[in-house]
């Protein structure tokens, strides 16, 4: 590619994103449809970033009384925007955030204090809370942007890198877009939500075997949320367990299963012995109804794993075996399960990458299957938002156009 037409597609994704703004559900369909015909890249960028700043306009209106009595049942951007508020409102340095006499109260003494061990997410928050007067709408879509261009920009470079055709990597952006990502609906586990965008982009490095990037990004992805530590530990485990000289893939997937085991029951002993009466988490969007389909999607995937065409993707592979295993056994406690499950919303496509791959290689009318599953996601995500207990002041076509 020249630096003509370098320039070119630039200018393109700059004009339309900006188009997008205001339209952002057509702009993003119409784009994911041009990627399929025209196959050039800058179309699905278009996509992905159109319906996130459709996500960020509802999560703009979404409930949150900061410094109020009602928080609404969306309580981390409730928590969260109340500190975002206070870093601005009062003469804290960045450094005292952490002492012990300082807390934000909010919802009858309810405490949000930071941890000197977590300094990221909370760095942000407080120097761009500073800088920005504590603008509300720079807060939310700066988190929206974070929590989902990574992975979006991870998945089209894995997937293309591998070879595999436009309609998959169409498919695939679409499912995460519209059915991984409980963020949309919640606007729960913020941190985590930011941990894990860290935690992909290490993903990403280690499958480009450039492992001192992945090494740093981990190191952020602990500093921003601890609970990510776990997953890093996975990680390092299925990097030397995927090395091993064994040609059998299930020999490899019984030592990882093995390893993630071992990691999640020691976990889970220092839990236990830690517990300090943690409350118990409920997250409206993550109950047993979406759980019940990531089983169905995970066994289904295992079963179209089998018969795959071998590739260097692959590898990828272990990686989802080890979270599966590591969100399993975190189900023993009514605390972590929805932390950890937030996570599996990075992971869960590389399964479906199995499952698409092996419907699109049987049947004839791929466009219409496309054109199908679009749909039906397209239903899922506004039926979540119909059903859910958060008040986004609209559903999901409310939002077909910019809402002021």
């Amino acid at each position: 590619m020249n630096y003509y037409q370098l320039i070119q597609k630039t200018l393109i994704v700059i004009f339309l994103t900006i188009f997008s703004v205001t339209a952002p559900f057509y702009i993003g369909i119409s784009a994911v449809f041009f990627y399929i015909i025209t196959r050039k890249e800058e179309w699905i960028y278009i996509f992905f970033i159109s319906f996130i700043f459709l996500f960020c306009n509802m999560n703009l209106h979404k409930e949150a009384w900061a410094f109020g009595d009602f928080l609404g049942v969306g309580n981390d951007l409730g928590w969260y925007s109340t500190q975002w508020y206070a870093f601005n409102n009062y003469e804290y340095g960045f450094l005292s955030i952490f002492d012990d006499d300082y807390a934000i109260f909010i919802n009858d003494g309810f405490l949000v204090q930071p941890k000197i061990s977590e300094p990221i997410y909370h760095g942000f928050s407080y120097f761009f809370s500073k800088i920005t007067d504590a603008n509300f709408i720079f807060y939310t879509y700066t988190l929206t942007f974070f929590i989902y261009i990574p992975a979006c920009i991870v998945l089209f470079k894995m997937l293309k890198s591998s070879k595999k055709n436009e309609i998959l990597i169409a498919l695939l952006l679409v499912f995460f877009i519209f059915y991984s990502m409980t963020f949309t609906n919640m606007f729960n586990m913020i941190r985590h939500y930011c941990s894990g965008s860290f935690l992909i982009i290490t993903l990403y490095f280690i499958y480009s075997k450039r492992i001192r990037w992945a090494f740093l990004f981990g190191i952020l992805a602990v500093l921003t949320h601890n609970a990510a530590i776990v997953v890093c530990a996975i990680y390092i485990l299925v990097f030397y367990i995927e090395k091993l000289p064994y040609k059998k893939d299930w020999i490899k997937v019984l030592y990882v299963v093995i390893g993630s085991s071992t990691i999640s029951l020691l976990y889970l002993s220092v839990y236990f012995a830690t517990f300090t009466n943690y409350e118990k988490l409920d997250d409206k969007g993550a109950g047993l109804l979406l759980k019940s389909l990531d089983i169905i999607l995970i066994a289904i995937s295992f079963f179209c794993y089998k018969y795959r065409v071998k590739s260097y993707f692959d590898k990828l592979w272990f990686y989802y075996v080890g979270i599966i295993i590591l969100i399993f056994f975190m189900h023993f406690t009514s605390f972590l399960q929805l932390r950890y499950y937030a996570y599996f919303d990075y992971f869960r496509w590389i399964g479906l990458v199995y499952i698409f791959s092996f419907i699109i290689r049987i049947v004839k009318f791929k466009l219409l299957f496309f054109f199908i599953v679009l749909f039906i996601l397209i239903v899922f995500l506004w039926l979540r938002i119909y059903i859910s207990d958060f008040d986004f002041n609209g559903l999901l076509h409310n939002y077909f156009i910019v809402k002021f």
